[in-house]
């Protein structure tokens, strides 16, 4: 099932189908549960960075996106950003992923490492099946809770089937909106309890580095720039006056939030590379000179290299959020410059029917944890003084990433 995820043709539409509803497209049905997870995260964020110095700020962002997409999953935070109650269970699935996801990145930069079996092959290896069997066994106990719950409430239908309600007693047709996305599969009876706990490892891995890599670059941004921070925060502070983020409605009404996102990605992206198989025969025209590239050949796609050209964009090389507003975007409509504002630039998990299948979950969890930290404390470098230089591995991280700290918004 999810060997299918990464297939072209009959299969990967057999794959997507029936996950596109409870994950892409309903995704909004989840921001309270993640609104609620990610005030959880900001409780304990100061207390566990900078005052204990228990977890780095890169990690703690690691666990947080761990913490909202398992409460997506199975509809509970494992509140790993909470040293006195996360398992050490959970905290090695997290660290297994991360080390999982940065040796698939030197994996596949020298594919030798495969062909001799080398030592880090054999690493990659031992992590990939760590994080997968956890993803495994957590969804197949969740799956047997939900049957067992279902049957349970199948029994009490029948005692009571002489009595007319308003729901129905089909847990498919009675299923509630607040339901977990595992659960929902469940429910709705079209994948089959083998297919839902054999994809889950992968989609639970994907859920939780990804998401990071990117807010590791926006929190760092923002701390790089504390004016802009600033400025986040007061807007902030207007449209929700401290309460958590948890409608569409209020998303729509945060401009700078989406702006610094999406800056953040023109400026640091995670995926700076995007590798695209030809369907067809293309012509490559470069300068005065054309090149025929056949159908079945991998191209990589420089995404940074229009952002970062000083002949769209101007000073580059500055985190300016600005660029991203409403009234600059319609500014650039009918000049050279608009590029910068094609959908392929947005953000990292791709475009079109074969768009990331947690895109829009990963989106909303990002808005939802910077709203709340951001609301929460001011973020800042602990050394001014220290650099760091961009590193790619399976995805572009800061090396070293520097360290944070927090403190409590006035």
């Amino acid at each position: 099932m999810g060997i299918k995820g990464i297939s072209t043709g009959p299969e990967w539409k057999e794959w997507r189908q029936p996950l596109e509803k409870d994950m892409f497209v309903e995704w909004a049905m989840y921001l309270p549960d993640i609104a609620k997870t990610a005030s959880q995260i900001s409780q304990v964020a100061g207390c566990e960075v900078t005052e204990q110095k228990n977890i780095e700020f890169v990690d703690f962002i690691s666990r947080s996106s761990f913490d909202m997409f398992t409460t997506v999953m199975y509809g509970k935070s494992p509140q790993t950003t909470n040293s006195k109650v996360a398992t050490t269970k959970d905290i090695e699935f997290v660290i297994s992923t991360t080390q999982a996801f940065d040796l698939t990145g030197e994996v596949l930069t020298n594919p030798l490492e495969k062909v001799f079996d080398s030592d880090l092959y054999q690493k990659f290896k031992v992590k990939m099946d760590q994080s997968f069997t956890f993803g495994k066994q957590k969804t197949a106990q969740f799956v047997k809770e939900v049957e067992q719950k279902n049957t349970g409430a199948a029994a009490i239908d029948t005692e009571d089937e002489g009595v007319e309600e308003e729901s129905s007693k089909c847990p498919v047709t009675a299923m509630k909106e607040h339901l977990p996305f595992v659960e929902r599969l469940v429910n709705r009876g079209k994948v089959s309890r083998e297919e839902i706990v054999d994809f889950s490892g992968p989609l639970l891995m994907a859920g939780v580095d990804t998401t990071s890599y990117v807010m590791s670059w926006i929190f760092l941004n923002l701390a790089s720039n504390p004016d802009k921070q600033r400025k986040l925060a007061d807007e902030l502070k207007s449209v929700l006056k401290g309460a958590d983020l948890t409608t569409v409605e209020q998303m729509d009404n945060l401009p700078y939030l989406k702006s610094c996102i999406r800056e953040s990605h023109r400026l640091t992206p995670s995926t700076p590379i995007s590798t695209k198989k030809l369907k067809d025969d293309i012509d490559v025209i470069v300068g005065d000179d054309a090149y025929r590239v056949p159908a079945g050949k991998r191209i990589s796609l420089n995404l940074r290299g229009f952002p970062m050209d000083t002949k769209y964009v101007d000073n580059p090389h500055q985190f300016m959020p600005e660029r991203f507003m409403p009234d600059a975007i319609e500014s650039r409509k009918g000049t050279p410059s608009e590029i910068i504002d094609h959908p392929s630039f947005a953000d990292p998990f791709g475009r079109g029917k074969r768009r990331c299948l947690g895109a829009n979950m990963a989106i909303a969890e990002i808005q939802v944890l910077v709203a709340r930290l951001i609301q929460d404390y001011e973020i800042s470098l602990v050394d001014n003084t220290k650099t760091w230089k961009p590193k790619q591995r399976l995805m572009l991280k800061a090396d070293p990433y520097p360290a944070m700290k927090l403190v409590p918004r006035v």
